[in-house]
């Protein structure tokens, strides 16, 4: 099973971000989090970061045939990314929805997201842990189809 991972804009500055809480959480950290939970539940991924819908819309069309389902964090896209969505609702790709609530407007995107309807997973966390459920769904999902 291989998961496609897109981090959307800003993401690079989660260390930053996290910085004001203590918890020092970079997006690599995050990557090798959740690498190491893959690894360990025989799951493949492939990870991207981009700040523009078109890129998002190119490489998940790109990999539309390998892959087992889609952990994104939007950020800010998320309100206004109807194209994604209709892209996702053609290809029937199973997508899980994180909003990191250390961002600076999480809940405002998390809210009125244009995904909402059509991911089968939301999750509005601190960082690590909303990537941690988000990937834990497609594991518990690669668990019950064996």
């Amino acid at each position: 099973m291989k998961i496609l991972i897109i981090h959307g804009p800003n993401l690079p500055f989660l260390g930053k971000i996290s910085a004001g809480t203590g918890s020092r959480l970079t997006l690599d950290k995050v990557n090798t989090s959740l690498r190491r939970m893959a690894q360990e539940s025989g799951i493949e991924l492939k990870i991207f970061q981009f700040y523009s819908e078109e890129k998002i819309l190119k490489v998940v069309a790109r990999n539309r045939s390998d892959i087992a389902g889609l952990l994104i964090s939007p950020g800010a896209l998320a309100i206004n990314c109807h194209t994604l969505r209709e892209l996702l609702s053609i290809l029937k790709i199973k997508t899980v929805e994180v909003h990191l609530s250390e961002m600076p407007d999480a809940k405002a995107s998390f809210g009125q997201s244009a995904l909402r309807d059509i991911a089968v997973a939301r999750f509005l966390e601190p960082g690590l842990t909303a990537y941690q459920k988000g990937l834990q769904y497609f594991i518990k999902t690669k668990d019950a189809s064996q």
